[in-house]
């Protein structure tokens, strides 16, 4: 009778069975990294004394899946919510008008234009933060395929 005998096959299985929860755990990891970086970027941004960038702060969700900058919740900034404020300064806002009827404007525009700190981080840091995170994700998986067997 013939027989063939495997052996580290057990080890091999056993990794493949863990990858999930190793790549789950990459991927968390890249992801608060990643928001840390954008948070940087969007305060970078916005610029100014620090109130309004000191209101932002980076969200990673449920499921690991995606980070986001944005306002804290429930905070204030003078009168107003900080998301308010933040939305008005990223796609502008209206100038008030004088509060005298027969009082005319000083401004020379109707709207103060926007700063797209937000929309302007995105665009340019997404592909390299996107690249960034799939390598280490990768290197991660090798690890634990490599460290098994």
């Amino acid at each position: 009778m013939q027989s063939v005998e495997i052996q580290g096959l057990d080890r091999v299985v056993k990794a493949l069975e863990d990858l999930p929860g190793t790549l789950r755990e990459a991927r968390a990891q890249v992801m608060e990294e990643m928001g840390e970086e954008l948070l940087g970027a969007v305060q970078q941004r916005i610029g100014g004394t620090g109130r309004i960038a000191g209101a932002q702060d980076y969200h990673v969700g449920s499921g690991k899946g995606y980070v986001a900058v944005r306002a804290k919740a429930k905070t204030d900034l003078g009168r107003y919510a900080a998301g308010y404020v933040t939305n008005a300064l990223e796609g502008g806002h209206e100038i008030r008008k004088p509060a005298n009827a027969g009082a005319r404007s000083r401004a020379k525009l109707s709207r103060v234009p926007g700063k797209y700190m937000y929309r302007d981080t995105g665009e340019l840091e997404a592909e390299r933060l996107a690249e960034t995170a799939a390598e280490r994700i990768e290197q991660a998986a090798v690890q634990a395929l490599e460290g098994e067997s």
